[in-house]
């Protein structure tokens, strides 16, 4: 399973201190207009059955099971842009998404 995320979605994930012990926890959960929608925070309490994601120097990005089968593939970028800052994510499995980009189908 990989992710990939880019140099500056790296940059700003070490602002928010996304770096051991902490970690950067994505899921995968029922909701918005295609179905599916990404939910994200730092944690830093890890399950047995989490999954790793990405690992690199002292980022780490993990998911649930049920939400890693969502992901592989997935691409995690940051934009700076003035009317919507913020984090990208791209999905390769994704079939549908809707207009405001929050939510997706497989």
């Amino acid at each position: 399973m990989a992710i990939h995320i880019s140099d500056k979605a790296k940059q700003e994930l070490a602002k928010l201190e996304v770096a051991q012990p902490n970690f950067l926890r994505i899921s995968v959960t029922s909701g918005g207009c295609s179905g599916m929608t990404y939910t994200a925070c730092i944690d830093n309490s890890r399950a047995d059955s989490d999954q790793v994601l990405f690992e690199e120097n002292d980022l780490c990005i993990v998911a649930d099971p049920g939400s890693a089968m969502f992901l592989d593939g997935l691409e995690i970028d940051y934009s700076d842009d003035l009317i919507s800052a913020g984090f990208r994510f791209k999905n390769p499995k994704a079939t549908k998404a809707c207009g405001c980009g929050s939510s997706f189908a497989v």
